[in-house]
């Protein structure tokens, strides 16, 4: 999944005689690959003078960082200046070709005849270069799969840290393992906006559940102060600085234990993961003046590990919410006074017929009327189409169940042996039996 073909070794662990297998973190990093080259050679025969030449001539034009780059780096005077003078002709001609490539990167400039300055980040930038390189390939690979490469597409890079990163709405196209060694992860998008969006998600497999098609929103993960942290201010203030579920449960009679509890939890998930927060010797949470900053700084480092946010707000295709008897995302977007705005391409286009098929169908099943240029919609359409589907549902269960079917009101107790979750265009709902009947 992460698009090239790769193997993983396992180790045990342990040596021959049982002790801890220990490796060099120099032969991690290049000896095995150093090992695999020789053996490769060994059984293919080595590579020839022209593949070697192949390969160093098509890293002169590679937006990335590559061994020309490095051995340039390498010869960089005290000065901070080098040459093309290389070896023999081939491979000063060579570096001549990749400087000049780079000026036109903007990350060399020739300073003299023959010789020339490099930028200070030129491997920092070069590799991100790579990066966006590998990013493109990935996005044009999973549009390629998902039969939608045939239309006109614009890309784009997600940036959550970017101040003006908005909240995309989309569907998944693909997702997938950006680095493996990292554990990154990422996720494409085609979103309303006629865009497509490649997302890293950090270390963070929320998008791992969601299936293609489904339909989402994307947003930055906030790394303010959460109200928590703010009520745990509220209560310390008046407690000498002092907090634990003993002193919350006195400042809040109402305050129930699970409630007081996840308190105490976000407090240890800070002490665990920044070290800024401590327990004194009475087994109270200390709690500073600067206990806000110190959660914002805990938030930003969580945000660094999983820096976004994925709402599924539908898990079906939009071509499978057109005739569905419940209440889908097509429907919450005709009816609301902000739907998400749509640019008519890319999936932008695909969302806009669909919701066109949505309102005819709405007006065969007579849940929508259409006068002169006014759109009427009935007052209780989410309501209504969500009963159709769960008493549809209902049938079908009662059918495997053996059980009668009985609705369930709002805000009325249930009570019964769970027996798991179904998906449904409305929601996620819970099964609950009793002898006789479900809900």
């Amino acid at each position: 999944n992460t698009g090239h073909p790769h193997t993983h070794v396992v180790l045990r662990g342990r040596d021959d005689l049982e002790k801890d297998l220990v490796i060099a973190r120099e032969y991690l990093s290049h000896g095995i690959r150093e090992r695999a080259a020789e053996i490769v050679s060994m059984d293919l025969g080595p590579r020839s003078d022209l593949e070697i030449e192949d390969r160093l001539r098509n890293e002169v034009s590679q937006e990335r960082f590559t061994s020309l780059d490095r051995s340039l780096l390498r010869d960089v005077d005290e000065a901070g200046i080098v040459t093309a003078v290389g070896e023999d002709s081939f491979h000063q001609s060579l570096r001549a070709g990749r400087l000049r490539q780079l000026k036109n990167f903007g990350l060399a400039e020739e300073v003299a005849p023959g010789k020339w300055q490099l930028a200070e980040d030129l491997e920092p930038v070069l590799r991100r270069m790579g990066e966006r390189g590998d990013i493109i390939r990935t996005l044009h690979r999973e549009m390629t799969q998902s039969g939608r490469a045939g239309r006109p597409l614009d890309y784009a890079i997600y940036d959550p840290t970017d101040s003006r990163a908005e909240r995309i709405v989309g569907c998944v196209v693909g997702r997938g393992l950006s680095d493996e060694a990292e554990d990154h992860h990422y996720v494409v998008v085609d979103g309303l906006d006629g865009r497509t969006h490649y997302v890293d998600t950090g270390r963070n497999e929320i998008a791992d559940g969601v299936p293609r098609g489904a339909i989402v929103a994307i947003e930055p993960k906030s790394v303010e102060p959460r109200p928590a942290d703010r009520t745990i201010v509220e209560i310390a203030a008046t407690n000498d600085g002092r907090y634990d579920m003993n002193i919350h449960m006195r400042h809040d009679p109402r305050a129930s234990l699970d409630y007081t509890a996840a308190h105490e939890r976000r407090l240890e998930a800070m002490r665990r993961i920044g070290g800024n927060v401590e327990r004194g010797s009475d087994g109270k949470w200390i709690i500073t003046p600067d206990h806000l900053e110190k959660a914002k700084t805990y938030e930003r480092a969580q945000a660094k590990l999983a820096p976004v946010v994925i709402e599924t707000l539908s898990r079906l295709p939009v071509s499978r919410q057109i005739g569905m008897d419940g209440a889908t995302w097509l429907d919450r977007e005709l009816i609301s006074n902000e739907p998400a705005p749509l640019r008519k391409a890319g999936f932008g286009y695909e969302v806009s017929e669909a919701l066109a098929k949505r309102q005819r169908w709405l007006i065969q099943q007579g849940l929508m009327q259409i006068e002169g240029e006014q759109v009427a919609y009935r007052t209780n359409l989410l309501s209504e189409l969500r009963s159709r589907e769960l008493a549809r549902a209902g049938r079908q269960l009662s059918k495997e169940l053996g059980l009668r079917y009985t609705e369930t009101k709002s805000g009325e107790r249930i009570g019964g042996t769970y027996r798991g979750a179904v998906e449904l265009s409305s929601g996620k709902f819970a099964v609950s039996e009793k002898s006789r009947e479900f809900t």
